[in-house]
């Protein structure tokens, strides 16, 4: 219950202030839309339009599964959150606990959601045949990173949630 209330404390002193929610949904866009169009940049950037990348878009999110989808956003959403507590806590303490952070997005985004997704990027980097060893096919990936993201904004909470009393030294007599 301690770790909900931090939580919740956190995160209202966060958001109290509006560039924090923008900093967060700029994050969540950038890794989700990171995600779905990964597999199709040659496509998207050898004859880039608007009109391609909504078909991109729409080709994707209809060939993926629901539970993939729905895990990619949790993923996403958790990792704004990340960014945004972080952000907010190496500006209120200077030695800030961004390689925390920064480690569990860079999990997020070598763990895409989608099994099929995740076998082509994860070919790319010479890991094609592990996920077929997988009970799941590549769910599990994508739990874990939920997992480490989830851990993350728990951690990046009690910090912030932790008031510290400034020492006086008393005056000699």
């Amino acid at each position: 219950m301690k770790y909900v209330n931090n939580m919740q404390d956190a995160l209202k002193e966060v958001y109290s202030s509006k560039k924090y929610l923008v900093l967060t949904a700029i994050v969540t866009i950038f890794l989700f839309l990171f995600n779905i169009l990964v597999n199709n940049y040659r496509i998207l950037f050898s004859d880039f339009s608007f009109s391609l990348l909504l078909s991109l878009l729409s080709g994707t999110l209809t060939s993926m599964k629901m539970y993939s989808i729905l895990l990619l956003c949790l993923i996403s959403i958790l990792a704004g959150i990340v960014v945004a507590l972080s952000v907010f806590l190496v500006k209120k303490q200077i030695k800030g606990s961004m390689g925390t952070s920064l480690s569990t997005i860079i999990v997020s985004l070598i763990t895409p959601t989608c099994p099929s997704c995740a076998m082509g990027f994860l070919s790319v980097m010479g890991f094609g045949g592990f996920l077929a060893i997988l009970p799941f096919k590549g769910l599990e990936l994508g739990l874990i990173g939920i997992g480490i993201l989830g851990t993350s904004v728990i951690y990046l909470s009690n910090k912030i949630t932790n008031k510290t009393c400034n020492i006086t030294s008393k005056a000699r007599k």
